[in-house]
């Protein structure tokens, strides 16, 4: 009896060691393996504040066709991925490639660093039982942005005579969400003298917060009458993308014109009144006044002319 059941013991315990066997390769299988599929990703630089476009092709170069594809990106907690971060496709050839897309939201607070994601890709392969799965990893970059504005540009005086001055001024704007450094601006037009101060340097300019500048500049003294294009351009760099150029310009204009020479003042003639009273005193006067010189004026020039007399010996008489 005890034979018969030991015998049976055995005979499960065979049993079971052939349905492990058999059931260990599919388990195997179903594990990840080396990558079969060929990733290409661009969008991996994010721009913190905004909703940034991600795009992943993927292409098949596997030894066949595959089947019932799943693909899932997963994102740290830090970034958001706006929309299904799960894409199904029934199947894909030899040498077939598809593409997926999708938005990732960075915050600012993740300026400067550097996230790691994945993408899990699981499929069949004709004829087999269980799932082949791989894993691709994903890096995005957070970066801020740096967006200097010109505005309220002036020029003061607005018209001026060839080989003079004028002062402009304005003020800069950063509406991004990064510092920017080593701001500088320039003024440029044909009409500036070559020994004119064109730049001045501004510095940091913060995010938000507007940066007055002004700025003397000279003009040459040989330029013709006319209206003359200024151009003012701001310059600056990002610390974390030395390389990219920031540069922002706004034109405004210049009259130059010689100063129109002023006649002499002429006396105006006096009108109304005050005319007519000043007509009729000169009229008395030249009556009186006039008439007696008209008189005395003759005996002074006999007098004069006659020996022995005086003008006062001659009115006796």
């Amino acid at each position: 009896m005890n034979n018969k059941i030991q015998q049976s013991q055995k005979l499960l315990l065979l049993a079971l060691l052939t349905v492990t066997a058999l059931t260990e390769p599919a388990f195997v299988h179903a594990q990840t393996t080396a990558a079969h599929l060929t990733m290409t990703v661009t969008g991996q630089s994010l721009t913190a504040g905004f909703n940034n476009t991600v795009t992943i092709t993927l292409l098949n170069n596997y030894i066949s066709a595959i089947y019932s594809t799943d693909i899932a990106v997963s994102l740290p907690s830090t970034l958001t991925l706006i929309g299904d971060n799960h894409w199904h496709y029934d199947s894909i050839a030899l040498g077939q490639s598809v593409t997926i897309s999708f938005q990732v939201y960075a915050p600012t607070s993740a300026i400067g660093s550097t996230l790691l994601g994945s993408l899990a890709a699981t499929y069949k392969q004709l004829g087999d039982v269980s799932n082949t799965q791989e894993s691709h990893a994903l890096s995005f970059s957070i970066y801020g942005y740096i967006n200097l504005l010109i505005y309220g540009v002036q020029l003061t005086p607005k018209s001026i005579a060839p080989g003079g001055n004028a002062t402009i001024s304005g003020n800069l704007l950063n509406n991004g969400n990064l510092a920017a450094f080593n701001t500088n601006v320039t003024v440029k037009s044909e009409a500036l003298a070559p020994s004119s101060s064109s730049s001045v340097f501004v510095g940091e300019v913060d995010p938000n917060i507007p940066r007055p500048f002004s700025l003397l500049i000279v003009f040459k003294a040989t330029m013709p009458q006319g209206n003359y294009s200024i151009t003012v351009r701001v310059s600056a760099v990002d610390n974390n993308r030395p390389g990219v150029p920031i540069v922002s310009q706004r034109d405004t204009e210049i009259q130059i014109k010689r100063p129109t020479q002023q006649p002499g003042t002429q006396r105006q003639q006096a009108t109304g009144i005050v005319a007519r009273i000043y007509q009729i005193l000169r009229y008395l006067y030249d009556m009186f006044v006039g008439s007696m010189t008209g008189i005395i004026m003759p005996l002074r020039w006999s007098a004069a002319t006659r020996p022995g007399f005086s003008a006062a010996t001659e009115f006796v008489r």
